[in-house]
């Protein structure tokens, strides 16, 4: 989906961070510099959303989301981009809310107040007004100290739909792999034009500097357990990550009062492991995951793609490095090929003991059939060992 006013500078990535934003997430409107104390939708926006998990357990959400005043307007150009990532995130986490009530039938209709909000605010930042990955991690975070970095005891989720430490913690692991990813995905850049200008202990330095953020990575991974359990995760705040099957967006004109589907909230739309992918000459091409990856992709802003797209247009590292006579070279390299798969075994792992074993399900919120999805690019990834 190409929108011709996305946000470039959110095309950035850097060591700390990788794909989260520059700036961490507004946390308040009140942050707003252009910020209008009279504005009361934005003020109730606030108060609404941070009261989000005692609403809906006390049933008064659909009312509440319904007794919102429409979003002025205007409104969405006039915000900055912290702003409206913002509204995006709050519209969107409301969105899902009202839909997916737990202990309701599914709403089939989402109100303009909340409706219109989400779907200017994607437009505008280029991805699909849904409750997708983008929003539901990559700009859900505070750090308690904000020259700490992105360890898991400093970072928190700014909304939730429970109370649960479980549904933070399962936010919280992500964030903190998005955040190592970052050394990776610089390194990868790197990596590119070491290959380009035939500078082989520029190509190791790389490929060892990406080795150590897919460690990094694994490892956060691998703390999923620590404090989400897993039928918590599949009963009390999964069903919300839902996509949407026929969902009209009450007054969004773009959309003529016609039913909407999209898919749900799903790390498999995550473009770091991709890019790793990419970066490595890892192709899943002549398998049938293209198509599927790419419409997984077209959840994440335009902005985001292109950084995947250009490694997907760099060198041909792989065919590098074994041409090249050099065993640490081939070492490396295979080091990173065993360190994706690595991830992708734990992740396979875990989708098992917390989807399949409590729901029976097969099926992620993605709409992805994660069990045959994720064996293939398993068995894809291992087969590019040098």
């Amino acid at each position: 989906m190409s929108t011709p006013n996305q946000e470039p500078d959110q095309a950035v990535i850097s060591a700390d961070r990788g794909f989260l934003p520059d700036s961490d997430p507004m946390e308040s409107f009140n942050e707003e510099p252009d910020f209008q104390s009279s504005n009361e939708f934005l003020r109730e926006l606030d108060a609404l959303t941070a009261a989000l998990p005692d609403q809906l357990e006390r049933n008064q959400l659909r009312p509440a989301v319904e007794a919102l005043p429409a979003m002025p307007e205007g409104l969405v150009a006039e915000l900055n981009t912290r702003g409206c990532w913002r509204l995006c995130l709050l519209s969107g986490f409301l969105g899902s809310a009202y839909v997916h009530h737990l202990g309701k039938e599914s709403a089939d209709s989402i109100p303009a107040s909340i409706a219109v909000p989400l779907y200017e605010t994607s437009q505008r930042l280029g991805r699909k007004p849904m409750l997708a990955y983008d929003v539901l991690c990559l700009h859900n975070f505070c750090r308690h100290e904000s020259e700490s970095g992105f360890g898991l005891d400093n970072i928190d989720t700014l909304v939730d739909f429970t109370t649960h430490e479980d549904e933070r913690w399962f936010v919280k692991i992500h964030i903190a792999i998005e955040a190592a990813a970052g050394s990776g995905l610089v390194a990868a850049r790197r990596l590119h034009e070491s290959v380009r200008t035939d500078t082989p202990r520029a190509v190791e330095a790389a490929l060892d500097t990406i080795h150590e953020s897919l460690q990094r990575q694994t490892s956060h991974m691998q703390r999923m357990r620590e404090r989400n359990d897993p039928e918590t995760f599949a009963q009390q705040y999964r069903p919300y990550y839902d996509g949407f099957d026929g969902v009209v967006y009450e007054g969004v004109d773009a959309f003529d009062e016609e039913p909407q589907s999209f898919r749900g909230g799903s790390g498999a739309q995550s473009l770091a492991l991709p890019s790793f992918d990419a970066a490595l000459g890892i192709d899943h091409s002549g398998t049938g995951l293209t198509a599927h990856l790419d419409s997984l992709r077209s959840y994440l802003p335009d902005s985001h793609l292109a950084v995947a797209q250009a490694f997907e247009r760099g060198p041909d590292v792989r065919s590098y490095v074994a041409e090249r006579d050099s065993q640490t070279m081939r070492e490396s390299y295979n080091d990173c090929i065993d360190a994706i798969s690595s991830f992708r075994t734990v992740h396979f792992g875990q989708t098992i003991e917390y989807i399949r074993r409590m729901t029976g399900d097969t099926t992620g919120t993605g709409g992805t059939d994660y069990e045959a999805f994720l064996q293939l690019l398993q068995s894809k990834t291992e087969e590019h060992r040098l």
